[in-house]
């Protein structure tokens, strides 16, 4: 269930009369009270909608970087509050190992402020991959977390990602407006079909015909060396095949050779 991320007045009064209680009547051996409260949980879900070209691009750095790296999101509150949409992925200047991503403070900040405000402000969601790896968080990802989370105002949210190239991922989403903590198993993702990756296959299936009877392949040879020959090479060169240009097999049938290698280069 998602959790709350600040304490409700109904639940201090809680954990001021369990707290009382518990140092009334208890005895402690090593001079210390320990007192632990969950401080609420709330039935709602949210939704994180991958815009085609965002998911795209996140899903290429997962795939081709063999090292960790670091990207954030352009996200936006959708259609309601507890819908959120991710428009597009930035890679942010960083150095990278097997298992680390370390930031130039500098440097990041001068990436930070090179964006207009329609981007600077919608900078709202941070991941990283942990390539071959587990998905849990480490010691350093929740330090970020912490860090992040006090940064926020009460009308922000903050999305954060760590993704495997198996396609495991740990979500988790601070809403500060409606003050909910989502994670993982609260969140559904989704891909928005905006139509860019069918537009390419219709415009490739009209580059591509299929033959009606079937055909050997066979590489045009003037188109792949036409570089190489020249214009004359494809003007002048006759077709006739000579007596030399067969063979034959072992049940004594001729066939034609095709065009070897040094046929078009020498």
């Amino acid at each position: 269930m998602a959790k709350l991320i600040k304490i409700t007045e109904e639940c201090k009064r809680e954990c001021m009369k369990e707290f009382e209680e518990a140092i009334m009547s208890g005895k402690f051996s090593d001079g210390r009270v320990t007192f632990s409260k969950n401080i609420g949980t709330v039935n709602r879900k949210a939704y994180v909608i991958f815009k085609e070209i965002a998911w795209l691009k996140m899903q290429t750095l997962i795939r081709e970087f063999s090292s960790e790296v670091a990207w954030h999101g352009i996200a936006t509150r959708g259609y309601d509050d507890n819908t959120f949409v991710i428009s597009d992925i930035l890679v942010y200047p960083q150095e990278v190992s097997e298992a680390n991503v370390e930031t130039d403070q500098e440097k990041y900040q001068s990436w930070l402020m090179s964006h207009d405000d329609d981007v600077f402000n919608n900078i709202r969601m941070q991941g990283h991959s942990h390539v071959n790896m587990g998905v849990s968080p480490s010691s350093v990802d929740n330090q970020l977390y912490e860090s992040i989370l006090k940064q926020l105002d009460d009308t922000m949210f903050y999305i954060f990602m760590i993704w495997n190239k198996m396609g495991d991922n740990t979500t988790k989403i601070y809403d500060m407006k409606n003050n909910v903590y989502y994670e993982d198993s609260d969140i559904t993702l989704s891909v928005a079909d905006d139509g860019i990756v069918e537009k390419f296959l219709q415009d490739a299936k009209k580059m591509v015909t299929r033959c009606s009877t079937v055909q050997t392949y066979r590489p045009n040879a003037s188109v792949a060396v036409a570089g190489k020959l020249g214009k004359s090479s494809f003007t002048g060169k006759s077709d006739k095949k000579s007596s030399s240009d067969k063979y034959r097999t072992g049940d004594g049938d001729w066939f034609w050779k095709s065009p070897s290698y040094s046929d078009y280069y020498y």
